[in-house]
């Protein structure tokens, strides 16, 4: 009996055990197959998103005459595909560039406004550089279908993009015989890739033109005030006979909207004093940490140029100034009795974006300091204007960037803190 009783008690405790882990087990399959839900769900959310992805999205520089009333060439920058630009020059190439295809249409903005739109007829390649000639369409009103040009984004099976062409209008018969077809975006590499004529792959782009619009009488810009246009202290770069726009080729993407920040005189004084005194430490600074200088900075800015915007739509601007300042020989090289002599053939260029904060008080976002001798390194910024690049509603700064032979493009998206490059013309 004491056997039996013993057994008795080791069933007990043998149930009791295989219950606990009864239990244990149950608990890890319920642990797994929540695992598997939160899997299946964020592979769902991101097939999703896969799907609502935007793109491609080109922006190009279109030329302006003096008076505006024309559009002389378009120069391709960059192509926004999978989330990283590309050199919109050499992208797709075959022979001509993808963002230059015949039938694309821009729209032409200054200052986040749109003011007309460009297609493209004809493109040319002159020194390794692709520009296209087009006709020029001004913004008289809006037109009611086809104000976003040329590129679209369409996924297929695996959920890679394809460029494919509108249905055509009536009076559009330059885009009747294209057909879409499939072709992933280039993979990452040193080099954007190129594709060859017959292959059935190569993406063939959108093709339509807005819709024509009446004439109407000639009106002047819509934006007069003095607090909407650029405040230009001294001018800048005399003697150009053309203006310099950005413009978007994207089928989808956010309506454009103006960036113009309306600020009142009392706040022009105050930022512009703000942001020129960051300017000139700036350059101080250069000078004191480039000590193979022969020159330093003397006197005050000049030709300085300043643009404010909202980019964000959040009521805080962001003020872009361009300067130069001129030079006199360095302290260490002359005698202490004598002034120091100008070197008229040498300048400080600076470029300084700032924005004040919650008191007022005007931040460094962004500075660019080089000078006449170390323009092959640090080029000199000068600002174009403010554009969407990006396709999500805020302004990112378009900048001409000028060497001492040459000139390119850089693009920066705008953050709180700092601006980011998102695109140099010249190379990573």
């Amino acid at each position: 009996m004491p056997f039996s009783s013993s057994r008795a008690n080791s069933g007990a405790f043998s149930l009791t055990s295989i219950s606990n882990h009864f239990y244990s087990k149950r608990g890890g399959c319920a642990i797994l197959a929540l695992a598997a839900l939160v899997v299946a769900g964020a592979a769902l959310a991101s097939g999703q998103s896969k799907k609502k992805e935007k793109g491609p999205r080109a922006l190009a520089i279109v030329e302006m005459t003096a008076d505006g009333k024309s559009a002389t060439r378009l120069i391709p920058l960059a192509i926004l595909v999978d989330g990283r630009f590309w050199d919109a020059s050499v992208y797709l190439a075959n022979p001509r560039p993808m963002a230059l295809e015949s039938g694309n249409v821009y729209e032409v903005e200054r200052g986040g406004k749109p003011v007309g739109f460009f297609t493209v007829t004809t493109a040319s390649e002159d020194k390794d550089r692709w520009s296209a000639m087009g006709n020029w369409q001004p913004q008289v009103e809006k037109p009611a279908t086809a104000a976003k040009p040329a590129l679209s984004w369409h996924a297929e099976d695996d959920d890679r993009p394809v460029l494919h062409k509108r249905h055509p209008e009536a009076s559009d018969q330059a885009a009747s015989s294209a057909a879409s077809s499939q072709s992933p975006p280039p993979a990452a590499a040193s080099s954007p890739p190129s594709s060859s004529q017959d292959d059935p792959n190569r993406p063939v782009l959108r093709r339509g033109k807005p819709t024509p619009q009446p004439q109407a009488a000639e009106e002047p810009p819509a934006e007069t005030t003095a607090a909407s246009k650029p405040a230009v202290l001294k001018p800048a770069a005399p003697g150009r006979s053309t203006e310099l726009l950005p413009a978007i080729s994207d089928a989808g993407g956010p309506e454009p909207h103006s960036y113009a920040y309306p600020w009142t005189p009392d706040e022009q004084q105050k930022l512009t004093k703000a942001v020129s005194d960051i300017a000139l430490t700036e350059v101080s600074r250069y000078a004191k940490d480039t000590p193979a200088l022969r020159h330093a900075p003397a006197g005050t800015l000049d030709q300085v140029a300043i643009r404010v915007f909202d980019l964000d739509s959040n009521n805080y601007p962001e003020v872009v100034l361009t300067a130069r300042v001129a030079a006199a020989a360095a302290p260490a090289r002359i005698h202490a009795a004598k002034p120091a002599s100008p070197a008229p053939d040498f300048f400080f260029y600076v470029t300084v974006v700032g924005q004040p904060d919650l008191y007022g008080q005007v931040r460094k976002l962004f500075s660019s300091v080089t000078d006449s001798t170390h323009l092959d390194v640090y080029p000199r910024l000068a600002l174009i204007d403010a554009v969407d690049a990006e396709g999500t509603g805020h302004g990112n700064l378009l900048f001409h960037a000028f060497n001492r032979d040459t000139a390119g493009y850089q693009l920066y998206h705008v953050g709180p803190d700092s601006l980011r490059k998102l695109f140099d013309s010249a190379g990573e």
